[in-house]
């Protein structure tokens, strides 16, 4: 019996231990996406727009972005309510822009932009995954990838420890289409940082190979301050 009682400790030993691993939870890379209500971040923008009839103009504002309210979806997560504010380079009344929705679960981030879904990011993030950016909408397939993930990076002289680098696009097309799109998202923050350059090109015989932009829009959007 002085056996049986010393296998009995030993199990129960091992028992405990194994149900502490299973209820460990995994870190799913979530904390990259924060949302609550009464959150907010503001942002500065600089802007080049490129036309074919006019010279391009360039463009400074601040955008503000505001978790105003939450609801449960018919899924059982969240659906977030954002309202979208804007005032140029030093003015400090904001103008209302838009209102944009999120849904986050523990497997995705989709966020509408106007009346199109962006599938921004999927968990848990691993670096080198990659999924569908279009997957709800009505746009042929865009793959966004994580190439870089719990990095320190430099965004404007701030300094983040834990960042995740997705890029959406980078076809290094510079004869016809330049799409180059990328965000940058700071633990327990969230986005830090948006850029891209939409380029199309003269493709005429006098002009084509030059890079003389014919039309398209480059586009930074960096974090000023958040609360969460």
């Amino acid at each position: 019996m002085k056996y049986l009682g010393k296998y009995l400790v030993v199990l129960i030993v091992l028992t405990t231990a194994c149900g502490k691993d299973e209820f460990t939870p995994a870190d799913r890379g979530t904390d990259y996406f924060p949302l609550r209500v009464g959150s907010s971040w503001v942002y500065d923008v600089d802007e080049t727009i490129y036309s074919e009839v006019n010279a391009p103009q360039q463009n400074s504002y601040q955008i503000r972005l505001l978790v105003t309210d939450s609801v449960q979806n018919s899924a059982g997560s969240y659906t977030y309510i954002v309202n979208r504010t804007r005032r140029n380079t030093g003015q400090t009344t904001w103008t209302s822009l838009d209102t944009w929705s999120i849904r986050k679960n523990d497997r995705e981030v989709i966020v509408t932009e106007g009346n199109t879904a962006f599938k921004k990011l999927m968990f848990p993030v691993r670096d080198g995954n990659s999924w569908n950016g279009n997957e709800y909408n009505i746009f042929g397939e865009d793959t966004y990838t994580v190439t870089a993930l719990n990095a320190s990076e430099d965004i404007e002289g701030t300094t983040f420890d834990n960042t995740l680098t997705v890029e959406q696009e980078n076809n290094e097309d510079f004869i016809v289409f330049l799409d180059e799109r990328t965000e940058w998202y700071a633990k327990n923050i969230g986005l830090v940082k948006q850029a891209f350059r939409q380029l199309n090109y003269c493709t005429t015989d006098n002009c084509i190979g030059q890079q003389k932009v014919k039309s398209g829009k480059v586009y930074s959007q960096v974090l000023v301050t958040y609360e969460r």
